[in-house]
């Protein structure tokens, strides 16, 4: 059985790897600096010195470095980000300045830390952190153990449906997750006894544990996204090779990043020079991010054929194809830009922005699980549907062998079939919907960690947010109505989307009364969601929609003054319809033009003749309705036969073919009533008229008036029974002046004018 993918599913896992891309660089995002020291912050110490004094007319004179001190003065007058960035700019030389002493300050910090002017204690707190993993991965090693011995032979090779595929990779992420926490625990209590009241030997043990859990819990993401062991779990389009090369250099770049940062924050914590600690972070976090643009690029095509899915990607929409050809280029742009945000809030002494990369990663990623379990509980809540659609399907293969059921069980079956069938179209909307949902909590979870205040009314993003739920709102419900009316008319008319056959009989049985008008109330549905959020969003936006509705009454009053013949239509129809005078597919006369009902508008219905015109007919302007395709029609066939032909003997053996055809396997199910005689009905020139009915249901007159047309000739001809042909006797007066050939001529018009007249046009 294939597995079903789901193009929701796929996205979302495809935006989680792009952010895993630059992961590490949200943790390199620095919390503030503080000064300790006070020798690099001089001039912000004297900044409101140097303001007071200017405003009091005062001379200050400033002994050290001039130009540093006019620097100072002149960005404290700069407004803008032209200030922000010259003050950035005169930070980050007094930072890179005191690079070469970087060394040097970080020995005499380490210096510092130990208890007796040794650096013994740092091999010992070494020691201890790498310890504390071992021990730790001892400790939950008898639990992975019966995890694997418990759960593992339950896990198919081969995953059957997108529900085992989901469970599996959450449930192997969730164990990877606690494995890596429990190990950490351990390890930190080991540290903390260990080290004792010595603080530089905890930070120190406590980095190296820390920096291990942070890199099993990268590794949990990365091998439950790209699957490389198992890629009859992979949820993403990538290939085997290109997913365990793309898992590999994750990895590397993973330690290499996190060694950073946990050096730097280790150093913060044994007190570093500021300077020193913020060269160490800007530096670092540039290294990661380089290191991860650089896979952006390598991997691009990888990334790019799980963005763009399963199948040709020039036949994917047009926003698909651009993010999966310009992905890295889009991804280098936000992690580049990202570090210079971030190296400027560092140098300025600001707030750090980690949630620049962090808030979106980590709502990414908790997005990913909750639709994950969102998705196997749609599975599971629809499993009894899918079921019943695979024993509906089953019961159909069987159908043709076995009696029919009593009506009970055939009413069951049907009641079956079609609640899974409306549940198999409403489980993609709840899908979708639960894509849209996640998406939309997602970025207000996103704009709230950024700051921005939902209940300013002032504040656009807000206002944005408010419009999105809104659309949302509306776009489920126009989805929602859309899907159930056309299930419902598909149920009613199962050939309501095939294509009529060019050139058929007409005449045929039309759809039900529910299919016909179901169209119609879809579309008023549809217009008035449409236009009630339309409203609500102008509404969110600020705009006063109170004139909007008066405009609507004085247009309203324009078009029932204007338009009567308009009114008189669509009131003509909707009576119509109440009616039921005609429904869609029927075959109808309207004296001015007849043809198959092909669509109902409100105000109009368009014809379709059976030679091909296509008429379209106000409703204003039918003044008698013909229906020649409503609940049975009487087939009337007349047969010419000689005069001396015996009818009785015509009777019998019209009356016991119409028995016979009763079992005929093509058309017996059709008669309504039975193939019978009606007798002479004509004495003409030539033949006498013998006339057979039979009755059908409309539409299936034609195929069988071709069977009894067919059998009655075989029928007739066994039975000696002759057809009689058209005879016309004409009689030329004696005229010796005219000549014989004046005579023929004559002769052959006469009869060509009784012979050749014209048929009518009839279904």
């Amino acid at each position: 059985m294939a597995v079903p993918e789901d193009a929701g599913w796929r996205r979302v896992i495809c935006a989680i790897v792009l952010a895993m891309m630059f992961v590490l660089h949200a943790a390199n995002m620095p919390v503030a600096a503080q000064d300790t020291s006070g020798s690099t912050n001089v001039v912000d110490a004297i900044k409101p010195a140097l303001e007071k004094a200017a405003r009091d007319g005062a001379t200050v004179i400033v002994v050290g470095n001039s130009t540093d001190a006019a620097k100072a003065g002149q960005d404290a007058n700069e407004p803008g980000i032209s200030a922000i960035l010259n003050r950035a700019l005169f930070r980050f030389k007094l930072t890179l300045g005191n690079a070469e002493q970087a060394l040097g300050n970080m020995k005499v910090t380490l210096a510092k830390a130990s208890p007796d002017d040794k650096i013994n204690w740092l091999f010992y707190a070494v020691v201890a952190g790498l310890a504390g993993i071992v021990l730790g991965r001892l400790a939950a090693k008898p639990a992975a153990k019966w995890v694997r011995d418990v759960f593992a032979p339950k896990v198919p090779d081969v995953p059957t449906s997108r529900q085992q595929k989901i469970g599996y990779l959450l449930f192997r992420g969730t164990t990877f997750s606690l494995f890596a926490l429990f190990v950490a625990a351990v390890g930190s209590v080991i540290v903390i006894i260990y080290a004792g009241d010595h603080m530089p030997s905890r930070a120190t043990g406590l980095a190296i544990v820390w920096t291990y859990m942070a890199y099993r819990l990268m590794r949990s993401i990365y091998i439950n996204i790209l699957v490389p062991n198992v890629p009859n779990y992979r949820m993403i389009n990538m290939d085997d090779v290109e997913a365990a090369r793309l898992y590999r250099t994750l990895l590397l770049a993973t330690a290499i990043s996190l060694s950073i940062i946990g050096l730097c924050v280790w150093m913060d914590h044994l007190g570093l020079d500021i300077n020193t600690h913020k060269l160490m972070l800007m530096f670092g976090s540039l290294i990661s991010a380089l290191l991860f643009c650089a896979i952006a690029v390598i991997h691009r095509s990888a990334v790019a054929q799980a963005i763009a899915g399963y199948g040709s990607l020039d036949e994917k929409p047009f926003w698909l194809r651009s993010l999966a050809r310009s992905w890295h280029v889009i991804i280098i742009i936000y992690v580049l830009g990202a570090w210079a945000v971030s190296a400027v809030r560092l140098l300025l002494d600001q707030p750090a922005s980690s949630g620049l990369v962090g808030a979106p990663l980590g709502v990414l990623i908790a997005a990913l699980v909750v639709y994950g379990i969102t998705l196997v509980l749609i599975d599971k809540l629809f499993a009894g549907h899918e079921q019943r659609q695979l024993q509906a399907a089953a019961a159909m293969d069987v159908e043709q062998d076995t009696p029919a059921d009593t009506p009970g069980e055939q009413e069951a079956s049907d009641d079956g079939e079609t609640d899974a069938s409306t549940g198999s179209v409403f489980k993609g909307l709840l899908e979708h919907a639960a894509a849209l949902g996640i998406a939309f909590l997602g970025l207000a979870a996103i704009a709230q960690i950024w700051g921005i205040n939902f209940g300013d009314p002032s504040n656009w993003v807000a206002r944005s947010l408010d419009v999105i739920v809104v659309l949302f709102g509306a776009y489920i419900a126009y989805r929602a109505v859309e899907l159930w009316i056309d299930s419902k008319v598909a149920e009613e008319d199962p050939h309501a989307g095939a294509e009529a056959e060019i050139g058929g009989e007409p005449g045929g049985a039309g759809a039900t009364r529910l299919a016909t008008l179901l169209p119609i109330f879809r579309n008023f549905l549809l217009i008035t969601i449409v236009t009630i959020a339309g409203m609500i969003a102008l509404s969110e936006m600020g705009v006063n929609i109170a004139p909007l509705f008066a405009g609507a009454g004085v247009v309203g009053l324009a078009i029932g003054f204007g338009a009567q013949t308009l009114i008189r239509d669509i009131f003509s129809g909707a009576f119509f319809l109440v009616d039921d005078a005609f429904r869609k597919g029927e075959y109808i006369d309207i004296g001015t033009a007849k043809g198959t009902v092909e669509k109902i508008s409100i105000r109009s219905m368009q014809l379709r003749h059976h030679n091909g015109p296509l008429n379209t007919i106000p409703f204003g302007e039918i003044k008698q309705l013909t229906n020649f395709s409503r609940d049975w029609v009487m087939m009337k066939l007349p047969l010419r036969l000689t005069y001396d032909t015996d009818i009785e003997k015509v009777r019998k053996l019209v009356k016991k073919l119409g028995i016979e055809l009763l079992d005929h396997p093509e058309i017996g199910d059709k008669f309504m009533q039975p193939l019978k005689s009606q007798g002479v009905k004509q004495m003409d020139d030539s033949a006498m008229i013998v006339r057979v009915k039979f009755m059908t249901k409309p539409g299936d007159q034609f195929d069988v008036r071709k069977v009894v047309y067919h059998r009655i000739q075989e029928l007739f001809e066994a039975n000696g029974i002759h057809f009689a042909h058209r005879e016309v006797t004409v009689r030329i007066a004696d005229d010796d002046k005219k000549p014989e050939a004046a005579k023929q001529k004559a002769a052959v018009g006469a009869v060509q004018t009784v012979i050749e007249k014209p048929v009518a046009d009839t279904p």
